[in-house]
């Protein structure tokens, strides 16, 4: 259970979290022509999220560019699907998805749910993968950083460290000055997000809106599917 009334801190995962991911994505696939008609587009979706977690871990190693590990992660997606598309194609799936993150609005509910959050808890933020100035722009889109300060946005690219190494939310510890049982983490992805904030010794509340499957024993706090009385 969520002791609500022990909690200082809390801190949100960015993608698939605080906005709808797949709509942008899907408004790429529209826009560059890609025939998917046979394919369920948030099955897809999934697998393109799954590649990318686990080309990431590459990526931090320095194993694979951040351009390959965007191609790879559509291309191996595709394939699930018995589906091809080229290098090209994923290229261009890829800058219009960018173009499509700059008209991302925040789920119903999240910014009234953060403001009511920093009048009861001393610090409400923002923990995320990524590169820094790609996640920034996503976060200004949705006017995140006008209620959300900036020594708040923890940016793995920024850090060194990345999800779902658990030494990103100890630092957050360290930055915050706040015990991580006093802390609650709120991501979607069970790898990133749920395991690791657990593996550092934080609560944390799954938004499972995907009705994906746990992968591991770990157990979260709480799970939920919208931001309707999350903290009540």
């Amino acid at each position: 259970m969520l002791n609500c009334k022990e909690i200082e801190a809390v801190f949100f995962d960015l993608d698939d979290t605080l906005y709808d991911q797949l709509s942008p994505f899907q408004l790429a696939l529209e826009y560059c022509q890609i025939e998917a008609s046979s394919i369920n587009i948030e099955a897809l979706f999934k697998r393109v999220r799954h590649f990318s977690d686990v080309l990431w871990k590459l990526h931090t190693k320095g194993q694979i560019s951040l351009e390959a590990l965007r191609v790879e992660r559509l291309t191996n997606a595709f394939k699930d699907f018995e589906h091809n598309i080229t290098t090209e194609q994923a290229l261009a799936i890829q800058e219009r998805y960018e173009l499509e993150q700059r008209q991302i609005h925040a789920f119903p509910g999240v910014i009234e749910m953060i403001k009511d959050l920093q009048k009861s808890k001393s610090v409400v933020g923002i923990l995320t993968n990524g590169p820094v100035n790609h996640q920034m722009n996503k976060i200004i889109a949705l006017k995140l950083d006008q209620v959300i300060p900036a020594e708040l946005i923890f940016i793995s690219n920024g850090i060194g460290i990345a999800k779902p190494d658990k030494r990103i939310f100890e630092y957050v510890d360290r930055q915050i000055q706040i015990e991580p049982d006093k802390c609650c983490y709120i991501g979607d992805t069970w790898e990133n997000d749920i395991a690791p904030s657990i593996e550092a010794g934080w609560n944390c509340i799954w938004f499972n809106h995907r009705n994906r499957e746990a992968e591991t024993t770990h157990t979260p706090n709480k799970i939920i599917t919208d931001y309707r009385g999350v903290f009540s």
